[in-house]
């Protein structure tokens, strides 16, 4: 486990931010702001938030005109009468995501959110947006959005009992039947990001989460995933883009003549809007009714295959589609259970890799709903095995700057060599 560093890089501009989050409210709304609070932010946290959140409390007694709040951008709304306390994001552009797109993204996923949730009258759980801008020239971007009240589930998850984890999830799941069933407007014809055009009208743009796309095809999308890694792995001076002990020269190899093959067995699925982080720590709940009262954090969002939100959401020992590389039995077994079916009776839980009730309890909510999981979506083996090459090319505890401060170059260099050997053996088993 990597120690928290004495330093905490969130801290810089702290001060600079609040003060840009009030004037940036009161002189775009005319609102007379009287506090700014941070919103989930550990003083001791070590590793660069991918988002500053704020609650931002007005002084309704000097509300502006109606007309100040009118929405005048798309993918917003009117701001209400009686709201006196929002949600001001800002991205942070030392996360490494696309900044270029990022608050765009977020701002048309939410507006296509509310939208595929509203046949079933649950587009109140999406925050309504009020305002926002792109980030330019170095400044900050920033998002204002409806403050929305409940509680995290997360921390008190693994305590519940087997019937408040199963009703949580099966609301869960009507949300991601929703996101799936959903038929995206027209001018969304190509995978990637979602953003507006200079008429308000939906189109596709570039990834968030990193700079390439649209793509005409999901497997076009797929091999993205994987050189945009290789790329930054080509700045990193430790890994070196792998160019030690041969591992470069199969990788390109790979790339060049035995993924396209591979592609070729994978189909573009129906395009859907996939959240790319819905999970626990995504939601909020109200403690006494058990309902749902939001969903947030679109800042992945994009538009892809629906196999996509099993890779990158449903985590926590839940919903994720475990790869058989890395070979954690239980999450060896799991694999197996999403695909096959899930034995009965169930596996103790014996160490916290996989919530088995929990687990089984999804996969029963999203089947009763009939739409796609990983037992229905073709090729997840193969497509699991991509997404693990793509997290091994740039492995988090060689490569972040955080974790390698807190490594020794003994354990550094051994997490290399691991990663060599790992690298190599996935060549070996595609020939290469």
């Amino acid at each position: 486990m990597v120690s928290p560093t004495k330093e905490n890089i969130n801290d810089a501009n702290a001060a600079n931010r609040l003060e840009f989050v009030k004037q940036t409210v009161a002189e775009t709304f005319g609102f007379q702001v009287l506090k700014v609070t941070p919103i989930a932010y550990e003083e001791d946290f070590p590793f660069p938030y991918n988002n500053f959140v704020f609650a931002v409390h007005i002084n309704r007694e000097s509300t502006p005109s109606k007309e100040t709040l009118r929405a005048k951008q798309p993918g917003c709304q009117t701001i209400p009468v009686d709201e006196e306390t929002f949600i001001c994001r800002i991205p942070n552009p030392l996360s490494g995501y696309n900044d270029k797109v990022r608050v765009q993204n977020e701002v048309a996923a939410l507006s296509l959110a509310r939208e595929a949730l509203q046949p079933s009258l649950l587009s109140h759980l999406v925050p309504r947006v009020y305002g926002w801008a792109s980030a330019e020239n170095g400044g900050y971007g920033w998002i204002l959005q409806q403050y929305m009240s409940g509680t995290g589930p997360l921390a008190e998850f693994s305590s519940w009992s087997e019937e408040d984890k199963a009703n949580i999830l099966d609301q869960m799941a009507d949300v991601l039947a929703c996101l799936q069933r959903f038929q995206l407007p027209s001018t969304i014809d190509r995978y990637g990001g979602v953003g507006f055009d200079a008429e308000g009208n939906y189109v596709n743009t570039a990834l968030s989460m990193y700079d390439a796309g649209p793509f005409e095809t999901y497997p076009e999308l797929l091999r993205a995933t994987i050189t945009s890694k290789l790329i930054k792995a080509d700045g990193d001076s430790r890994v070196r883009g792998w160019r030690d002990n041969g591992i470069r020269a199969r990788l390109d190899e790979f790339l060049n003549r035995g993924l396209p093959t591979l592609l070729q067995g994978v189909a573009s699925l129906d395009k859907v809007l996939v959240h790319a982080d819905f999970s626990l720590d995504n939601i909020l709940y109200d403690q006494s009714s058990k309902k749902l009262t939001a969903i947030f954090d679109f800042d992945f969002a994009h538009i892809s295959s629906v196999a996509d939100e099993f890779f990158r959401s449903l985590g926590h020992d839940i919903g994720r589609f475990p790869c058989i590389r890395d070979e954690i039995p239980e999450e060896l077994q799991l694999h197996q259970a999403m695909l096959h079916g899930f034995p009965q009776p169930l596996p103790t839980n014996t160490t916290d890799e996989v919530d088995w009730i929990a687990a089984k309890a999804w996969d029963d909510a999203i089947a009763v709903r009939g739409v796609q999981r990983p037992a229905t979506l073709p090729s997840m083996d193969l497509v699991s095995d991509l997404f693990w090459l793509s997290s091994r090319i740039l492995p988090f505890r060689l490569c972040n700057e955080v974790v390698v401060g807190n490594s020794t170059e003994e354990q550094l260099a051994l997490r290399k060599t691991d990663g060599e050997a790992l690298l190599s053996k996935f060549l070996s088993d595609y020939g290469f």
